[in-house]
């Protein structure tokens, strides 16, 4: 087949420009980790009015936040169609969007799951994931985490995932038991968390020393090591941001590095 009078790759869809890389904070898909109570609601509520939060939990009492309250997966839903909605209206107002806190949006959506296979399959005794027979309930859990992530896509913000962490045991070593150590890790299934793992940008954890119950300094990771969980595909941040106890300035400070 030869080409037409006139036609070009460019009129056939090749578009030959290069993507150039964007270290804009509006293009960013984060998870911030870390352990409760170390600050990470209270560093995104410094963006005031241009951030809008998801609350997916009670204990917002002691920050100022803007955003909405979400209970369950349908409260999920309603709020995510109504970003949307101002996003196609040209009223969308907001640099970051921020989940709070992720593990719950996890939840939500395997009680969606659940409540589809009761539905779908005409069983009251369906009370987990697994209970959908074959891995259906995997599969649909899996896909419902990846159209979530994908309908968030065009909301022109920073997505920011705020997350738990834990301690795992490893062993690169399994008939060495002096080679164990700890790893700390954002807590999320290895299989099942894929989907958010390779969509977020960047990983970072917000870590503490502590003298006795005092905490002595902060500082948030960028890059992982063996033994934590963290990394970023931006090339302007260090390995670690030093932190104070003022949480205004280390905003402004994380958000210096992006454009």
């Amino acid at each position: 087949m030869t080409a037409q009078p006139n036609e070009t790759l460019e009129s056939l869809g090749f578009f030959l420009e290069p993507k150039e890389a964007s270290n804009k904070w509006i293009d960013q898909k984060i998870l911030l980790a870390g352990v409760p109570k170390i600050g990470k609601t209270a560093l995104m509520a410094q963006g005031g009015e241009s951030t809008w939060f998801l609350r997916f939990e009670a204990g917002f009492n002691h920050l100022k936040t803007y955003g909405v309250d979400c209970r369950d997966y349908e409260d999920m839903n309603k709020a995510i169609e109504g970003l949307l909605k101002a996003n196609a209206a040209g009223l969308f107002k907001w640099d970051t969007l921020v989940f709070d806190h992720g593990q719950k949006v996890m939840d939500f959506i395997g009680d969606h799951v659940v409540a589809l296979g009761r539905e779908k399959f005409v069983n009251s005794e369906i009370n987990e994931i697994g209970d959908i027979g074959k891995g259906t309930g995997w599969y649909w859990y899996k896909n419902a985490i990846k159209m979530l992530l994908t309908r968030l896509d065009p909301l022109p913000c920073a997505k920011v995932f705020i997350m738990h962490v834990h301690t795992e045991e490893k062993n690169d070593n399994p008939k060495d038991k002096s080679k164990s150590y700890r790893r700390e890790i954002v807590s999320l299934s290895e299989k099942l968390g894929g989907s958010l793992r390779e969509w977020a940008d960047s990983i970072f954890q917000i870590k503490s020393g502590y003298v006795g119950d005092n905490m002595l300094a902060r500082s948030l990771v960028t890059r992982g090591s063996k033994v934590l969980e963290a990394g970023s595909r931006s090339k302007s941040l260090p390995e670690s941001i030093s932190f104070s106890s003022d949480e205004s300035v280390n905003y402004k400070k994380l958000r210096s590095y992006f454009g």
